[in-house]
């Protein structure tokens, strides 16, 4: 079975060609026995029709005297040679209703009829064949149509003349003709077809395309089924009615997690009042923590289901200098509570940005965040901004290889996880990365763990995917420490 499936082709395209070219095959062998089987017979008849063929076309040029009697055939439309040289092979005779002879071909004047033996003259007997000194003849019987009155000629071929011609000219010039034709044919038959299944195949090129291009943030996208071929449709038209079912799943799911999300937030915030007014013991500390660990989860869910809809962007040209120096004084104020400095370098030549500033905001708020928060005291975490992307870079212990495919894996937390992570921030940022078609990667510096976010250049389109940010020339270091000197001799 296996390899039954392995011989079978995948190429829709393959499959047709191949059944155009065993339907051509079949076809050739139902004419190659009918053929077979019908030569002979067929061979027959075309022969009888030629002879009677040519003995209408030598009635026509009859020569008649001035009493009506046949002279000959005219010599400049038909040469007497041919008559001569083949005596034996071709005769020719020009009679009366009787059957008496009034002109032959032969030299002996012989004054017989051609008739089948034991047969008395027929002019209504158009062809048949004879006997002559031995010699199998085929005849045939033209009137000569003249006022004066009513005459008959007889042409006779003999069989192996015939066959002569037949295995000298005719056969393997057919056999030639048939073959070539029959080349020419095939190389005719396999560009035309292979030109017009591409041609006809386009549609499912471009619906398969279009099907490749949705993911779960153009899920109301749909296939075009009126630009399908008619046996295509019901395929298509289950495909989009999939994709109604997929999206109704996926809408329902950000809704419930949404709707729980934000039913939590009240009874942790009365939870938490509740603690607070309670006794000072050392559980209080504890319950605060847990109360807070869950809040901060809860704001998660609600902020990756409200990035998770590509309506909730409002993308526009904004300075990235004002909203990069925003959330760099925001995490400075989290950057000393856990004893980490911050670097930021802004190249000159900063342009405008195609983004959600607020969006923006989050995503550099959690790149810094994680970093900040896997950083030990006294390491440094630095901010690099140009033209093409940013970079954060923290000096932490990093990230093992095989798990920098699962970073940004919602609810993934590492071997090394903070107990007060949710394992969605990194999540947010893809989501948020994704949604502006930008490129966010995770990278191992052997120093620590840097977050490069690429971004698309305004002058290209959205496929294309841009390089590495390039090295900015003048920048400036920013620091919440005083120690000015150490940041800057790390840019």
């Amino acid at each position: 079975m296996r390899f039954e499936k392995t011989l079978r082709p995948c190429s829709l395209r393959i499959r047709l060609m191949v059944m155009f070219v065993g339907g051509m095959l079949v076809s050739a062998a139902v004419i190659a026995v009918a053929v077979t089987a019908l030569a002979e017979p067929f061979g027959r008849h075309m022969l009888n029709a030629s002879v009677r063929h040519y003995a209408k076309e030598m009635a026509e040029r009859v020569l008649l005297d001035a009493h009506g009697r046949p002279l000959g055939l005219d010599a400049q439309r038909i040469e007497p040679w041919l008559f001569n040289s083949l005596a034996e092979e071709v005769t020719l005779r020009i009679v009366d209703a009787q059957g008496h002879v009034a002109f032959t071909s032969e030299a002996g004047g012989n004054s017989r009829a051609l008739v089948p033996e034991g047969v008395a003259f027929d002019p209504s007997l158009k062809v048949f064949t004879f006997l002559r000194d031995g010699v199998a003849m085929h005849g045939a019987t033209a009137r000569v149509e003249h006022s004066g009155g009513r005459w008959w000629l007889q042409l006779g071929l003999s069989d192996r003349i015939v066959l002569r011609m037949r295995s000298a000219f005719g056969i393997p010039g057919l056999i030639q003709g048939v073959s070539l034709t029959g080349v020419a044919f095939v190389l005719l038959f396999f560009v035309t077809v292979h030109f017009t299944l591409r041609r006809a195949l386009l549609p499912l090129r471009a619906a398969s395309a279009d099907a490749c291009r949705i993911t779960p943030k153009t899920l109301d996208a749909r296939l075009d089924v009126d630009a399908q071929p008619r046996e295509i449709r019901p395929l298509v038209l289950a495909f989009n009615q999939a994709l109604d079912r997929l999206q109704h799943g996926y809408q329902t799911q950000q809704e419930f997690l949404a709707s729980a999300a934000h039913e939590l937030k009240t009874p942790l915030a009365l939870m938490r009042a509740q603690v607070e007014l309670g006794p000072h013991d050392e559980r209080r500390q504890y319950l605060l923590q847990d109360v807070d660990r869950m809040a901060r989860q809860v704001q998660q869910l609600l902020m990756l289901a409200e990035v998770s809809e590509p309506q909730n962007y409002r993308i526009e040209r904004i300075d990235p200098r004002s909203a990069v120096q925003e959330v760099f004084d925001y995490m400075g104020r989290v950057a000393e509570r856990h004893g980490v400095r911050l670097g930021l370098r802004m190249a000159d030549d900063l342009r405008q940005w195609q983004a959600d500033r607020s969006a923006l905001f989050t995503l550099l708020k959690n790149l810094m965040e994680n970093a900040i928060q896997h950083s030990p005291a006294g390491a440094v975490v630095a901010l690099s901004v140009n033209q093409s992307g940013f970079v954060v870079r923290d000096e932490g212990p990093g990230v093992a290889p095989e798990h920098l495919s699962r970073l940004f894996e919602r609810f993934w937390r590492g071997p090394d996880r903070r107990e007060d992570g949710a394992g969605l921030g990194l999540s947010i940022c893809m989501e948020i990365a994704t949604a502006h078609r930008w490129r966010l990667v995770a990278r191992n510096t052997g120093h620590g763990l840097e977050m490069v976010t690429e971004l698309v250049p305004s002058d290209q389109d959205g496929d294309s995917v841009s390089c590495a940010p390039r090295p900015a020339g003048s920048v400036r270091v920013q620091s919440t420490s005083p120690s000015r000197a150490m940041l800057g001799a790390l840019f």
